[in-house]
């Protein structure tokens, strides 16, 4: 094979390779094991078909060059894939000071999201604290709201592995349920 066309095997491989660690550690993180034992098993293929390649080649120093350039491009076409993939949940806090914050907590609803509020006293009075799990994929939509009808608001998003109880939309309802 020639020396450029085995450097850009590599390269491809190493983007493959990484991108599949990528979304391996985040099904692991989350406990889906019929998700992340598949992932490592092909994972690794890849990266010991890799670095056979490599060692076949070891004088060509593109090959070392297509490696580590590999991994750097597949960190980054993981890190894609997972947002674009963006399963499971997320719990939003909001933390207004708004006097009324019914229009907020309507609106929320009103998109189809649940809402728990929590009466607190902050360093300016009375605030309340909404949380909100939403499908991480809502996410965005959800700041946005949130955003539109209170600029001020103090909101912090967390992931959530687990939820028991409550209420929570279908669709929502079914993956963390598991």
């Amino acid at each position: 094979m020639h020396p450029l066309l085995g450097a850009l095997l590599i390269f491809l491989l190493r983007i493959v390779d990484v991108s599949l660690g990528t979304l391996r550690v985040m099904y692991m993180v989350r406990g889906e094991r019929a998700k992340t034992v598949p992932l490592a098993f092909v994972e690794s293929g890849v990266w010991v078909f890799a670095i056979t390649r490599i060692v076949k080649q070891v004088d060509n120093p593109l090959n070392m060059l297509a490696f580590a350039a590999g991994y750097a491009a597949g960190t980054m076409v993981g890190m894609t894939l997972e947002r674009w993939i963006a399963s499971g949940h997320i719990l939003v806090r909001i933390i207004s000071d708004k006097a009324d914050h019914g229009e907020l907590l309507g609106a929320i609803r009103g998109a189809g999201f649940g809402v728990t509020v929590v009466h607190g006293q902050g360093r300016a009075g009375e605030q309340a604290i909404l949380f909100v799990v939403a499908l991480r994929r809502r996410g965005r939509e959800l700041l946005d709201l949130i955003r539109r009808l209170d600029d001020d608001a103090f909101v912090t998003v967390d992931p959530v592995s687990r939820a028991i109880g409550g209420y929570l939309p279908a669709s929502a309802a079914a993956g963390l349920r598991k």
